[in-house]
């Protein structure tokens, strides 16, 4: 099993849009092969800080996912840019 951590920086203001557009994403996932499952974490010192543990069966799955762009994931691409303060963070953890 795989685990990204993303760490998303939400711009002031923007957290409903941002929540909304994680259920988009959620969806998007649940489609793909190999999704495990995601829990959304917001962080108590920072509150536009949110974090995403998403957990896929291996690597490849993961990776397969986030190569595919379609015009649904574009689109929340585009969206996600107008809300977040910049590029998620990823980190890869695995299981040991």
């Amino acid at each position: 099993m795989i685990v990204d951590l993303v760490n998303f920086r939400v711009r002031s203001g923007k957290d409903q849009e941002f929540e909304a557009l994680h259920q988009e994403w959620i969806k998007l996932m649940r489609r793909s092969r190999g999704f495990i499952n995601q829990v959304m974490l917001r962080s108590v010192e920072e509150p536009g800080e949110f974090f995403a543990e998403i957990r896929w069966v291996n690597k490849d799955y993961r990776d397969r996912f986030s190569a595919h762009e379609d015009k649904e994931s574009k689109a929340l691409g585009q969206k996600s840019a107008s809300i977040l303060e910049g590029p998620p963070v990823h980190r890869l953890l695995e299981s040991v």
